[in-house]
This record gives C-alpha cells, sequence and structure tokens, in this order.
C-alpha cells in the first residue's frame, strides 16, 4: 500500500486491476479458441453431393433459395458433384423441368467445365431436340460467363427459329459483354418481333458501343413505339457515359 493512501481506494483499485486482468486472459481463450474452430473448417474440404441428394434439392419447391445459396453452390463445384450434376442433366428421361434447374445450377458454378458443358449442350440439336425451354434456358446461363468463345456461342443463337431462343441470347450476349456482338445485335432492331427489338436495344446499351449509337438515335427519333424510343434513349445515355 501507497503511505498514506485510502486503504479503501487502495483495495478497491487492486480489485479493479485483478478484474481487468481476468478479464482480458478470458478474452485471450475465447480468442485462441475461434482461431483453432476457423483454421478446422478452413482446412476441412467442403462435402460432395452426391446423385440423390442433387435430385432432391433440384426436385423442392424451394430449390431456388435452398440451392442457389453460397454454402450449396460451394459444394456443387466440387469437380464429383459438378460431373454428378452434368450427368442428371444429360439423362434424357429426365422431367425437362428438372433438366431445366440443373442448367441453372451449372450456371451459376462459373467453372471452365461448366461453361464448356453450356456451350457443347446449346449447339447439339441431339441434346435440346428441338426444346425451346430448354435451349432458351442454355442461352441464359451462358450469360453468367464472359470471353469471345461465349460470344461466339451465343451469336448462333440469333438464327434459331424459336424466337424464345433468340431472346435468350440477345439478353445474355449483352451480359457477357463481349463487343464482337454489337454488328449482330444491331442487326436484330430490325426484327419484326418488339420483344426482339427491345432485348437488342437493351444490351447494346450494356455493350457501351459508339457503333450502335447512329441506330438507337434512329429508333429514339423515328419509332413509333413508345417504349422503345425510351428504351434506345436509356441505351444512348450508358453509351455516351
Amino acid at each position: 500500500m501507497i503511505a498514506g493512501a485510502d486503504p479503501r481506494r487502495q483495495s478497491a483499485g487492486d480489485e479493479v486491476a485483478f478484474n481487468g486482468a481476468v478479464a482480458l486472459k478470458v478474452l485471450i481463450r475465447i480468442a485462441a479458441a475461434i482461431s483453432v474452430i476457423f483454421c478446422f473448417f478452413a482446412s476441412t474440404p467442403v462435402a460432395a453431393w452426391d446423385r440423390a441428394s442433387i435430385l432432391s434439392e433440384i426436385q423442392r419447391d424451394d430449390w431456388e433459395a435452398s440451392f442457389l445459396n453460397g454454402a450449396a453452390l460451394e459444394r456443387i463445384k466440387d469437380t464429383q458433384s459438378t460431373e454428378l450434376l452434368i450427368d442428371l442433366i444429360r439423362d434424357q428421361s429426365a422431367n425437362w423441368r428438372l433438366q431445366i434447374r440443373g442448367i441453372r445450377v451449372l450456371g451459376e458454378i462459373h467453372t471452365p467445365k461448366a461453361e464448356d458443358t453450356l456451350l457443347q449442350w446449346f449447339s447439339d440439336i441431339f441434346f435440346h431436340h428441338g426444346c425451346p425451354a430448354i435451349k432458351s434456358s442454355l442461352a441464359l446461363s451462358l450469360g453468367n460467363f464472359s470471353g469471345r468463345r461465349v460470344a461466339a456461342g451465343l451469336i448462333e443463337g440469333l438464327d434459331d427459329p424459336e424466337p424464345l431462343v433468340r431472346e435468350a441470347s440477345i439478353v445474355s450476349l449483352g451480359r457477357v459483354g463481349d463487343k464482337s456482338a454489337v454488328p449482330y445485335l444491331i442487326a436484330q432492331l430490325s426484327d419484326k418481333s418488339f420483344t426482339i427489338r427491345v432485348n437488342a436495344i437493351h444490351s447494346l446499351g450494356l455493350l457501351k458501343d459508339a457503333r450502335a449509337a447512329s441506330y438507337l438515335q434512329g429508333i429514339a427519333d423515328n419509332d413509333s413505339e413508345l417504349v422503345l424510343k425510351r428504351e434506345a434513349l436509356v441505351a444512348l445515355s450508358l453509351i455516351r457515359t
């Protein structure tokens, strides 16, 4: 005890110091425990899906909420799990609606294997066997990827006889972001389908290529459809920013 100090205050100060030291030790131990837990989970490989589990998840009514989330997608990125998903989609005996759900999941994986598989199926008439719903789903899933190779595959979809496939290809070309698609999208501005034209305008705006400006300005100035005029102005504002 300090000479002349109040014994009660000195005792209270010692108690505070003691309690503070105890609290610090507790915090250090908690931090150490958290570190151990983190290292354990970081070093533990993510369990792969099996075929039955993938099928069960895709069949659920809330499959998007349960399957298209971070944890589930990380598991499906496992090489074995991805192969099982691909085999499940490829199974021609499967319900086509489940195939479309599987294609949606594959499009969210963002791996070279997923990209290669989707491109192959998109150009394979024996896979989508003339079903526009399946082929358009493939086109939309390809919109989650990027690069000239993906754009080239989707450009082929612009010649498809089914409007649904052409629309999906146009939408995805805007998302892929490769400007090699610009001339092909400009050509779609004169299509007789309103939906084709409005999606082409939107995708040209996303690509922000000055080559489309005069065509979009012509629509903004002269088209009789107010919606197309408005969309053209929006696209032009994107190109000019």
